[in-house]
């Protein structure tokens, strides 16, 4: 069942590439004599159809792994346009993970306070995810893996640091939070 919602909503690379397929297919069966005009055009018109359905699902449907995969993004574009309160929104009041020292909503402003603090010491210019983070959801929980790479300039010139995280998610009414944050490795870049 994930497979086939991975396919349909995340990434129909291969529902297009059948598709493609069986048009090509109903037009070599036409080229070589085996079919008529109005027999090629109706299959066609079937298969542009489907193509076009498939991909007004994938845009039409955000499934969890994407709501997680747009808020990692928009956490790393808020943090250095200084949004941070805006990121803050994503991690949630039972926060207990990475740089939390009880659980409790006061978590939030030290985490904030930390990052407004961080930024502006080191001048964070960009933050980029590396790659597309995989999700792996369990009904209201899911976790994540995902590197950043964080774009900065403390004394003019800039310098590139990657870190890597394992986050715990919690499905809320307001929606996706982070739950638990692990510092998995610390690399700088060449």
């Amino acid at each position: 069942m994930a497979s086939i919602q991975s396919t349909l909503f995340e990434d129909p690379f291969f529902v297009y590439l059948a598709l493609g397929l069986t048009e090509a297919i109903i037009v070599v069966m036409w080229r070589t004599g085996g079919r008529s005009g109005r027999w090629v055009a109706t299959r066609l018109a079937v298969v542009m159809a489907l193509a076009g359905a498939t991909f007004a699902v994938e845009r039409l449907v955000v499934t969890d792994p994407e709501q997680i995969q747009n808020a990692l993004q928009d956490i790393a574009e808020s943090v250095p346009a200084g949004r941070i309160d805006h990121a803050m929104d994503y991690i949630d009041e039972s926060y207990a993970g990475w740089g939390a020292v009880k659980s409790n909503s006061a978590v939030r402003k030290m985490l904030a306070a930390a990052a407004k603090k961080a930024v502006q010491t080191y001048n964070v210019q960009k933050i980029s995810l590396l790659g597309k983070p995989r999700v792996e959801v369990n009904d209201k929980f899911a976790e994540c893996k995902v590197t950043i790479i964080i774009t900065y300039s403390p004394e003019g010139e800039p310098l590139q640091h990657a870190m890597s995280w394992k986050l715990d998610w919690i499905k809320r009414p307001e929606g996706w939070r982070i739950e638990q944050a692990k510092k998995t490795t610390l690399d700088l870049l060449p």
